[in-house]
């Protein structure tokens, strides 16, 4: 059960709400307005909301917002949200996404106000009160209340604020109206969210309702401020729960109250009753500790994990206050038993690059390299809780196990489906904007309002298991003052996981070094990873963040993604297809033509970006290309090997005794839009050769290659020990004679554990491009496959010139990598069956490919997709790609008398009634397909 915001984010204290002076096409079917009955507890106001321009409607807050006034020619929204967001529900912007079509929404009409107005029907309790909560506004806000002000714009601002409003007086038993006079976003003025250098920003910059408003009724006491504290015992045998609340009276006299608050996981079932005397206007703080309540004192307690170590058992806390008999107020959430510590790396004399060390973490004692990518909402702050678990359901497909939000916060929905799936989330401010300021320009209210947003934070996720910590800075260390302000209110909130003073290495008063880097940002080949990167130590602080895969690296990757050919047919013409392979984007950074979906330029519509940094190292690497189709090849091709390394040298280098690497956050996960900047997938679930390269990459036991000094290393990143496994390493010439092998039998890997197992040469007379295959096999059964193509001459990058935060690979004349003999390769023949089987709503589809060439050929970086075909096994016309789909394996290399078997799970219903397909495309391999009867 997800947790009630309003209850567990409520700020300090109730404001009183006194009157001040007045001053696409839409859905078939639209959700009536709510109808709140005299009940207990909150009710999100999702329903019945409408929005106009304050250019077309007419009246003051003080007509708009009475029951009876008109919204003729208002436009209806089925939930709250931005205004760009629900323009666009209405159809004002169809595929607004496509091309460059975003350019052309007219900014203008959101540099006057908009009303957000509500018509809903309220019962309210004759013994009670009655509450309206803001929760968030980007911009800001003057509220009203069925003719009355309630709250003023100069204090309802802040994308993750929480205003608690007593609306009581001005509330009737029927018909009531809730209107909002928004006013622009404005990221460099309020502390509010946007997508920074992610994206073009929306034309609205992201204007309107953060999270939904609240409605709550409680008798005459009000639950506010309910949350568990946990100790646990250090190896987790038992753990000390103390269970808090803030018990409020909300009427002029003392109110005797009864407060119950029951635990319940499976057959454990925790019941806690204390009496309180609670005087008038105000609040009594009840805390429940083991020291009283002996029960609170759980041996051997259900532990939570992250996905890939344990389960995810939750608890439930239920709680409720009663006045003379009757339920007042109440409360429930979920949560997990779990202990997260962090510290810094110890520094070796001479040896660690960074002056304190680096940023690790433990859950529950055991060290893991934190993998994840960068989160970003829909560009119009969309949500949707089955697009969500569909991402999440990425995020664990990939191998990953976090996601880094730096702001842009999503719904609760999110982290509570977070909880359950066991991937962590590392939340945090945002970089740059007014959030990084110095506090010595934000006056007083915007104080005040970073400390009503802390308190709101922190007590939102403090007992999400997810959140295993808080990041109080992005780019900037906050000053003392401001530290002072996060701090205040997460102890407040009694937050018991780490806090980081910052993304990038910098420090912190109070919280100290960050631990942390950032960069780089573009491309980098393979090797880069591996490298030692710069010879020098770091002396201070302001040592250089990019460099290889050591340290904990908050937000990096190697710049562009290049999505398959479905994808771009979505969102692209054919015009702004040619601009990302065109011939002079090989002359070096920043060459090219402008293309509006290539992004990194900060808030800016009339620039552009190119595709120079990135097909430059492609053209010299892998050789040239003549048009589209041609460009992919390499292109995905390019993009796996460089995400497979950049994830395969973060897991390799973790047990570094002098410059471990302890986490990596590739930037980003996903992308606010359809786009060709940082992304492991697209806004339409693309999996483009990044996709694969990091899916490959996180097996849950994996071998790879160590660029650096060739060596062969096992991974365990499961919660259990793996024996009995065997290592063989095959060099392959470019006509498919095996070169060399090497083999060993790997001794027991224990959980987290990496191990070179084979230090092998290249041998002598090898092709300057050749393959190398790698197999881990437990009783002749293959547990991980990963083949790489390499060249006698390697990548050479000059570091002098690559140390720049944001730069990539400034590489050495002559100094890349000769790939180029792929082009070479004879055509290969392989053999392909499918079937499909239904499993609940899921449709699950495999595909054996064999490789049946009649000379030895190999058939390289063969992908599978599944399709909606027709009954004679033909794909449909037009978009015919089944998204979003969870691979075992993709874009696979075999040679003659070898086979694989790939699998594939989607919503059956994604099929649309169809018969499923695969179609086989490769490096040289021509386009076929297959039928995938069944299901």
């Amino acid at each position: 059960m997800a947790r009630s915001p309003l209850l567990i984010v409520a700020v300090s204290a109730v404001v009183a709400a006194t009157a001040a002076p007045s001053a696409k096409a839409a859905p078939p079917h639209r959700p009536s307005a709510a109808v709140i009955a005299p009940k207990v507890g909150a009710t999100d106001l999702n329903t019945g909301w409408k929005i106009q321009s304050s250019a077309v409607a007419g009246g003051s807050g003080a007509r708009i917002s009475r029951p009876e006034y008109a919204t003729t020619g208002w436009l209806p929204i089925a939930r709250p949200e931005t205004l760009m967001a629900g323009l666009v529900e209405n159809g004002r912007y169809p595929n607004v996404f496509y091309s460059d079509r975003l350019k052309t929404v007219p900014t203008g009409q959101f540099n006057v106000n908009w009303w957000y107005r509500n018509q809903l029907t309220v019962h309210p309790r004759r013994d009670g009160r009655t509450f309206l909560a803001m929760n968030g506004v980007l911009g800001t806000a003057d509220l009203w209340v069925n003719g009355t002000k309630v709250a003023d714009r100069s204090q309802l601002q802040g994308a993750y604020s929480r205003f608690e409003y007593d609306i009581t007086p001005y509330v009737h038993d029927g018909a009531n109206a809730i209107a909002l006079d928004v006013s622009k976003n404005d990221p460099k003025t309020y502390l509010t969210d946007s997508q920074l250098d992610w994206n073009p920003h929306a034309p609205d910059e992201s204007t309107g309702l953060r999270f939904p408003p609240q409605l709550a009724q409680a008798g005459p006491v009000s639950l506010r401020n309910v949350h568990v504290d946990q100790h646990n015992a250090k190896d987790l045998s038992s753990s000390d729960l103390t269970v808090k609340a803030d018990v409020r009276n909300d009427t002029d006299s003392a109110q005797p109250a009864e407060l119950n608050e029951t635990i319940t996981h499976g057959a454990t079932r925790i019941g806690l009753t204390t009496k309180v005397t609670v005087p008038a206007r105000s609040t009594r703080t009840v805390t429940l500790s083991p020291a009283d309540h002996r029960q609170l004192h759980l041996d051997h307690p259900a532990v939570w994990w992250p996905y890939q170590l344990g389960g995810q058992p939750l608890y439930h806390l239920d709680a409720n206050a009663r006045v003379n008999g009757q339920v007042s107020d109440r409360f429930a959430e979920d949560f997990g038993i779990r202990t997260v510590t962090s510290y810094l790396t110890p520094v070796v004399p001479g040896k660690t690059r960074a002056p304190h060390g680096y940023r690790r973490f433990l859950i529950n004692g055991v060290p893991l390299v934190i993998r994840g990518g960068g989160w970003s909402p829909d560009m119009f702050m969309r949500y949707s809780p089955q697009n969500i678990q569909d991402q999440l359901s990425y995020i664990k497909n990939l191998g990953l196990n976090t996601l880094r939000f730096e702001g842009n916060l999503p719904p609760d929905d999110m982290f509570a489906q977070m909880d359950r799936a066991g991937v962590l989330a590392m939340p945090g401010w945002q970089c740059c904007d007014r959030w990084e300021h110095p506090i010595g320009k934000w006056p007083d209210a915007l104080r005040a309002n970073a400390a009503n947003q802390a308190t709101r934070v922190a007590q939102w996720l403090r007992d999400h298991p997810s959140v295993f910590t808080f990041y109080q800075g992005s780019d900037e260390a906050p000053e003392g003052a401001k530290e002072a302000i996060y701090l205040a209110a997460f102890t407040a909130a009694d937050w018991q996981t780490p806090q980081v003073s910052a993304a990038e290495y910098k420090s912190s008063p109070r919280l100290g070094p960050s631990g942390s880097k950032e960069g780089p940002y573009n491309y980098v080949p393979p090797g880069y990873w591996w490298a030692n990167g710069p010879e020098t130590a770091g002396t201070d602080e302001t040592f250089t963040n990019a460099g290889s895969a050591w340290g904990y690296d908050t937000e990096v990757s190697a710049g562009n993604t290049v999505p398959t050919q479905d994808s771009l047919n979505r969102f692209l013409t054919p015009a702004d297809q040619e601009k990302i392979w065109d011939l002079s984007t090989t002359k070096g950074p920043g060459t090219g033509p402008d293309l509006f979906h290539v992004y990194p330029t900060y808030n800016s519509y009339t620039k552009t970006a190119r595709m120079g940094q990135y097909n430059t190292p492609l053209w010299n690497r892998y050789g040239h290309w003549s048009d589209m189709a041609s460009y992919q090849k390499i292109a995905q091709m390019g993009g796996y090997e460089v995400t497979r390394a950049q994830f395969e040298a973060y897991i390799g280098h973790s047990k570094d005794p002098a410059n471990p690497s302890t986490g990596v956050i590739y930037w980003m996960a996903n992308k606010a839009w359809p786009s060709l900047h940082w992304n492991l997938y697209n806004y339409d679930f693309d999996q483009p050769g990044v996709y694969f390269g990091a899916l490959k990459a996180g097996e849950p036991v994996h071998i790879m290659y160590d660029y650096a000094d060739g060596s062969i290393k096992v991974a365990n990143l499961t919660g259990a020990g793996q024996a009995g496994l065997a290592a063989t390493a095959r060099f392959i010439d470019l006509n498919g004679t095996v070169k060399a092998t090497g083999h060993t039998n790997v001794q027991t890997l224990q959980s987290q554990d990496v191990r070179t197992v084979l230090t092998p040469a290249v041998p002598a007379g090898i092709s300057r491009t050749y393959f190398l295959e790698l197999t881990l096999t437990r009783q002749g059964t293959t547990v991980s496959r990963n083949v790489y193509w390499l060249s006698t001459q390697p990548d050479t990058v000059d570091w002098s010139k690559s140390l720049g935060q944001g730069s990539g690979a400034v590489f050495k004349p002559g100094g890349y990598a000769d790939l180029t003999g792929l082009r070479n390769l004879p055509p290969a023949t392989v053999r392909a069956s499918a079937s499909t089987r239904r499993q609940g709503g899921d449709a699950i589809t495999t595909i054996t490919i064999r490789n049946v060439s009649g000379r030895p050929t190999p058939s390289v970086f063969t992908r599978a997709d599944v399709r909606r075909g027709s009954r004679d096994g033909h794909p449909l016309a037009g978009d015919d790609q089944v998204l979003p789909i969870s691979w075992s394996d993709n874009d696979v290399t075999l040679w003659p008398g070898q086979s694989q078997t790939l699998t594939a799970r989607y919503h059956a219903s994604d099929l649309r009634g169809a018969s499923p397909v695969v179609s086989l495309t490769g490096r040289n391999l021509p386009d076929m397909t297959v039928p995938a009867p069944g299901g």
